[in-house]
């Protein structure tokens, strides 16, 4: 098992996960030239000297660093020959900081990398959103050292069964502990948001909106917490007998209590309790919040009281995922996880069959309140 740990730039991190397969950790900057994964507001800010010093905690815990470039879009200003070499300074900066290589989403980024630091590690993010052995081979070519898969794809058998074949070409790393949407179409805009929201001179806003619409999904039918997925502690053999065996702990906006916690979850390969309390679950934490601040609905508040009780899953509950397309049948027609749902959720202590909640909409006006300076999340 390796581990490649979202790190919050507290160096009492690295002290306590260090004893654990952590091999790489992964950051940036709050706002960057190019942007990234996560929107500035949830983020540390750190100053270059504190950068540099827990990158030297990092190197002197024999763990490697990986500077987060991975916006899902640079504007165009790949056109722009002045943009481009301002890129380059960054990359070299960073290089001689001692970053050990960089997550990237955009082919282009990959290349400008490669060319010039043909030895540093690239990864490909989540958000190249990789779906397919073509994509696959297209990323090695183009001289990926890893490849990580987006959460949609860790049930998908089939790819996963197929990938086999890259050993010992490419690492493929999967995601243990998001929590989007299984289906989900805002996820193509909730990049460009957060890759918007972390680069330089961008638009000012505080909370992510397609959040929101996730959130009601998940208030509007529970049962979505199942269908997101993330990968519990006890099923990471599931993907080791695939030759895979490096995992991504995500939450660069979490505290340092929390990402231990979950760390040590997974290193055990167990965890006795809320399963929410190890995967990122903005739906319940966040949302309420935010929606409570611009002076929004309590609708949401219920899904701050769910808890998936993680001991209750049947032990080989994923091998239904081996032999079930999910691709190509709905979940309506299925209803495995509803099933799983009523077994191991329970709301405010009851079972999630005796919950009656009436549907709720979306309330568009409140997106225009999370613009502007604002306390974040």
């Amino acid at each position: 098992m390796r581990l490649v740990v979202a790190t919050n730039f507290d160096n009492s991190l690295i002290e306590q996960v260090k004893g654990y397969p952590v091999t790489h950790v992964f950051g940036s900057h709050q706002r960057t030239l190019t942007g990234h994964g996560r929107a500035s507001f949830l983020l540390p800010e750190v100053s270059e000297r504190r950068f540099k010093e827990h990158l030297d905690v990092v190197h002197g815990a024999k763990i490697k660093f990986l500077y987060t470039m991975n916006t899902a879009t640079l504007h165009g200003r790949e056109y722009s020959r002045e943009f481009v070499e301002r890129l380059r300074r960054e990359i070299e900066t960073l290089v001689n900081l001692g970053v050990d290589g960089f997550v990237v989403a955009l082919p282009f980024l990959i290349k400008l990398i490669k060319d010039e630091h043909p030895d540093l590690e690239v990864s490909v993010s989540s958000y190249a959103r990789v779906y397919n052995i073509r994509e696959v081979e297209n990323f090695v070519s183009l001289g990926a050292d890893t490849i990580i898969l987006h959460e949609d794809d860790n049930r998908n058998f089939k790819l996963l069964n197929s990938l086999q074949r890259f050993r010992g070409k490419v690492d493929l790393e999967l995601i243990a502990n998001n929590s989007c949407l299984w289906g989900c179409v805002y996820r193509r805009t909730h990049d460009l948001i957060s890759s918007l929201a972390s680069s330089q001179d961008s638009v000012n806003f505080w909370f992510e909106y397609p959040i929101l619409f996730c959130a009601t999904d998940v208030r509007n039918d529970i049962a979505n917490i199942i269908r997101m997925r993330w990968i519990r502690p006890e099923d990471l053999s599931f993907y080791e007998t695939l030759g895979i065996d490096r995992f991504k702990i995500a939450g660069r906006n979490k505290k340092t209590e929390w990402l231990v916690r979950a760390v040590k979850a997974y290193s055990e390969r167990r965890y006795q309790g809320n399963l929410l309390d190890i995967v990122s679950y903005p739906q319940g934490r966040a949302t309420p919040r935010v929606v409570e601040r611009v002076g929004g609905p309590k609708d949401y508040d219920v899904l701050k009281e769910v808890y998936v009780d993680n001991s209750k899953f049947p032990p080989k509950w994923l091998t239904f995922f081996r032999h079930n397309d999910c691709e190509t049948r709905s979940c309506e027609d299925c209803g495995y996880c509803d099933a799983v749902a009523r077994n191991v959720i329970t709301v405010e202590g009851r079972p999630l069959g005796e919950l009656k909640l009436g549907k709720v909409e979306v309330p568009l006006e409140l997106i225009q309140r999370f613009g502007g300076h604002g306390e974040a999340q």
